[in-house]
């Protein structure tokens, strides 16, 4: 599950991993809705990115399941370095599409920047993916994270090409379903949330 809406979603800022950027009233009632889904998935695992919109994300999702939730720095939002504070549309402006070098490994650029890789993204997150699959065959795992992080999962088993990667949009607060049969993961379901929220997101 992507993170439920948060005050930088909103200002169109990029925020990391460092700036608190809280949940705003709209994105505290979809974790809540998002949860209510989940009741019929029986969870038995919730881990957390330690981004504080993660872990009200989290906390809200977790009084509905009636489950804990561990923090794993696997999940964390991708590191910015110098973009960090600055506007979606004022990035464009001065430097191009610097989201779509993300995607493609311009490491010259990113680190620049300061840009944690794409790569890097990935590499933790199969490391994640690896050991639960390894560790907890047979349960259901609810990760809450971020956009990055849950396009990573679906680029490990899907070969899409920089410009497609970056043109899908995971919702706030929606789920990504991966199910694993004989430790190979495939892809169910994107975009899980609601059906009310299809009408107006």
């Amino acid at each position: 599950m992507r993170h439920g809406e948060a005050d930088n979603n909103v200002k169109r800022i990029l925020v990391g991993r460092y700036i608190e950027s809280h949940l705003t009233k709209y994105g505290r009632w979809q974790a809540e809705d998002s949860a209510k889904l989940l009741r019929g998935l029986s969870i038995d695992k919730v881990y957390s990115s330690p981004v504080i919109r993660a872990v009200e994300t989290a906390q809200i999702v977790c009084n509905v399941i009636g489950l804990d939730y561990e923090i794993d720095e696997r999940l964390y939002e991708i590191e910015l370095g110098k973009l960090v504070g600055m506007n979606y549309e004022e990035i464009l402006d001065k430097h191009e599409n610097l989201f779509l070098k993300f995607y493609s490994g311009d490491k010259h650029i990113l680190e620049s920047y300061g840009v944690e890789s794409f790569n890097e993204v990935k590499l933790r997150i199969k490391h994640l993916l690896d050991e639960v699959i390894e560790m907890l065959p047979d349960k259901n795992i609810l990760f809450i994270t971020h956009l990055d992080p849950i396009k990573a999962a679906i680029s490990l088993l899907l070969d899409l090409k920089p410009d497609e990667l970056y043109q899908w949009h995971i919702r706030n607060a929606a789920l990504t379903i991966l199910k694993h049969e004989q430790k190979i993961l495939s892809l169910s379901a994107v975009n899980v949330m609601g059906i009310q929220r299809y009408q107006s997101e």
